[in-house]
Order: C-alpha cells, then sequence, then structure tokens
C-alpha cells in the first residue's frame, strides 16, 4: 500500500475535515501543516482523462500538494543517491525540492550536489527557497520533470516525489473568469465551495443532490456539477438566479459536464426544497453572512446582523428538518472586532439540536471552524449538521 504525503492548505482544520473517508491519516504535523496519509479512496465518478492522484487533489480545496512516501532515510549521502538515481531513470533532468525541518543548509545542499553531479540538469529553486504551488504548476515541473519533498525528523529523513499539484489555472476559471462576479454579493471561493462540497457529502450515497439555498454566483452548484453530482441552486434575488444558470452552463462548455445537471429557481431559502422533487437532498452553502461591509462595522450594526442572519437561519432550519434533510454543511458570519470574534454559532446550534441536528466536530474537538482572509471585517464560520433523530 502506497504512503503520501500532503501539503494542507490556510486551513488545517477545514483541510483535514474534508479528508474524512476519503485517507486514512497516519500522521498530522501541525507546525508544517503536513499530513501522512494511505489508503486514499480514488474515485472518477465522470470518466474523466486523468492520473488517479491528480483527479484525487483536484477533487479537494484544501489540499495543495501531495507526494508518494519513497522512503526514509538516516544518512544524507544515501538520500542523495536515491534522488539522483530517480532522476536518472526518467531521463528528465529538471527537478525542484522543497525541505521540511532541515533548514536552509540542507536545501542548499542538496541543490549544490545535484548540479554537481548532472553534467546538465535545470533546479527550479532559484532563491534557495521550497518552491510555492504555484511555481510548480506555472513551471510544468511535474510535467519536465521532478519535485521531491525531503522532511527531517530527528535523525531521518523522509524522501516523498510530488506526483500531484493544485490545478491554479482551473481554479481561476471558475472564480475570476466566471461571465457574472459580484463583490456587493459576496464571492465564494471555489476552494471553499469544494470544501463544504466534500463535508455535505461524506458517507453519503452517490446517488445526492447538492441544493444551495443562497446560490448567489453559482460557484456551488458548479463544483457540484464539475463533482458528478445533480445540484439545485435557489435564491431571493432573480437577477442572481438567471445569472447563476448563464455562469453552469458557461462552466459545463469549459469543464465537460452535463448542463441539466443543476436547475436554478427563485425562491426564499426557507422553501428552497418546496414544491420540487429533490432525490436525497444535502445542503452545501454559504448562507448570507450579512451586510458586506466597506468599513469596519459598529457593535450596533454586528448586534443588528447577527439578529437577522439568526431569524433566517433558524426558518431555513425548520424547513430543512421537515423535509429531513440529513446533512448540511454552511458558514456563519462572524465579525472580529476589538480582537476578538462575534458569532452566532451557540445560538444557531442550539436551536439545531432541538431540531435533531448533530454538529459534527473537527479534529480540534470544536463544532465550528473558521476560513478567513487576513484583515478581513467578517469571517466565515464552517459547521457540518447531521440528522440524528
Amino acid at each position: 500500500m502506497k504512503t503520501y504525503l500532503l501539503v494542507l492548505g490556510r486551513h488545517p482544520e477545514l483541510s483535514r475535515a474534508e479528508l474524512r473517508g476519503k485517507v486514512d491519516e497516519i500522521f498530522y504535523d501541525e507546525e508544517k501543516n503536513l499530513l501522512l496519509a494511505e489508503n486514499l479512496q480514488f474515485t472518477n465518478p465522470r470518466e474523466l482523462p486523468r492520473g488517479e492522484e491528480q483527479l484525487f487533489i483536484d477533487q479537494l480545496g484544501g489540499t495543495i500538494r501531495m507526494a508518494e512516501v519513497v522512503g526514509e532515510y538516516f544518512d544524507k549521502t544515501q538520500l542523495q543517491q536515491v534522488i539522483w538515481k530517480r532522476i536518472a531513470a526518467a531521463e528528465k533532468f529538471k527537478c525542484g525540492f522543497s525541505v521540511f525541518g532541515g533548514g536552509n543548509k540542507l536545501l542548499s545542499d542538496l541543490i549544490f550536489s545535484t548540479k554537481s553531479h548532472f553534467d546538465k540538469i535545470r533546479v527550479e529553486n532559484y532563491n534557495q527557497e521550497n518552491l510555492s504551488s504555484g511555481q510548480i504548476f506555472q513551471r510544468r515541473i511535474l510535467q519536465k520533470g521532478h519535485e521531491f519533498i525531503i522532511w527531517k525528523r530527528g535523525e531521518s529523513y523522509l524522501l516523498c516525489e510530488t506526483v500531484a499539484n493544485q490545478n491554479l489555472r482551473n481554479y481561476e476559471l471558475r472564480d475570476r473568469k466566471k461571465d457574472f462576479r459580484d463583490a456587493k454579493m459576496g464571492m465564494l471561493p471555489p476552494k471553499l465551495a469544494q470544501i463544504l462540497l466534500n463535508l455535505a457529502t461524506q458517507n453519503g450515497s452517490e446517488d445526492l443532490t447538492i441544493v444551495d439555498p443562497f446560490c448567489g454566483s453559482g460557484t456551488v452548484n458548479i463544483e457540484a456539477a464539475i463533482a458528478g453530482f445533480k445540484t439545485l441552486g435557489s435564491d431571493l434575488n432573480e437577477r442572481f438566479v438567471e445569472k447563476a444558470g448563464e455562469n453552469f452552463q458557461q462552466m459545463a462548455e469549459k469543464f465537460r459536464y452535463e448542463n441539466t445537471a443543476g436547475q436554478f429557481r427563485t425562491i426564499n431559502a426557507n422553501r428552497c426544497l418546496s414544491d420540487v422533487e429533490v432525490s436525497n437532498p444535502v445542503i452545501a452553502t454559504e448562507g448570507w453572512l450579512g451586510e458586506n461591509f466597506e468599513a469596519r462595522p459598529d457593535r450596533e450594526t454586528i448586534h443588528k446582523n447577527a439578529g437577522e442572519v439568526l431569524d433566517l437561519w433558524r426558518g431555513v432550519l425548520n424547513h430543512l428538518a421537515e423535509h429531513k434533510v440529513q446533512t448540511i454543511a454552511g458558514c456563519l458570519p462572524a465579525w472580529n472586532r476589538a480582537g476578538s470574534k462575534q458569532t452566532v454559532s451557540e445560538k444557531f446550534l442550539l436551536h439545531a439540536q432541538k431540531l435533531g441536528y448533530k454538529p459534527t466536530l473537527f479534529a480540534n474537538g470544536k463544532p465550528t471552524t473558521y476560513y478567513e482572509r487576513e484583515d478581513a471585517f467578517v469571517a466565515r464560520e464552517v459547521f457540518v449538521l447531521k440528522r440524528i433523530a
């Protein structure tokens, strides 16, 4: 059985959560944000012509790189010889290194010794720094050569060779290149939409319908269709619904899913499943995060928004409970003010529990976790609810 090293993104609690059911976690290093895993569940629901490792990472929003473990070595000379042998055998004389735990000296030694060993080779660590996911993608290092990850722990060197990397071009197409985007509406990153989708579909059947009652520009629906699911998007704003449908069709042409996989309609979120036939619905949604602020909100504004968000979600939860929806993955607003977060999650979760829902705990034992940009006025507080009654 192969063992893989996964390089996680900026929100590791979410990264680890979406991997549940897809890998067996062996070891996680919180400081370096690295995860060792085995028994990866490779799936290809749309029978896409891609390697299984690349297809695996394409389905994840929170893992930026994955490497196959080559072996563990206790001698640096032996480590170097194994690397050189793999380069020579493939006859691809272009490579790069990323070192975790060994410091700049180990990285510099690997770069210098590799250049000295081969008569002709291109080492991509131009500034003697670890390679980023963007550099690997833009320079086509995996197609034209190798990237080796060396994780030094104590006296051992764990050698891994990168086999898959995030496709940044596809994310750009599904984000900035959508025909319709509206900053005032708020823009859900495709990576977070993927994470929500994975959280909503864990341990579920393949015959699920992904429902987003706050569909906005259709980001969740697009990610659902790419992953091979049927999807329903709704919103109270008629223009958003129209444009979400157009975005869905645009991305169907680029990513070759069936345009008929999605349907969109204008309706209040607290009636999103009324008068429509949907098989096995699960919810994946950003929800409503309150007003879109241009300046940091004051205490009174936060209090007003918190009340409106709670009232809205109570109605939505009541509706979803009536329809016996099994899983709800979504976001609540958490306002950053005076060095702390003002949240509604405690009252929200209390109401959900009264309706027979239980939060799925994250790896840190908490029922929610945050997805946020630095200096953002409002963070997204992510939750997953499972129906137990």
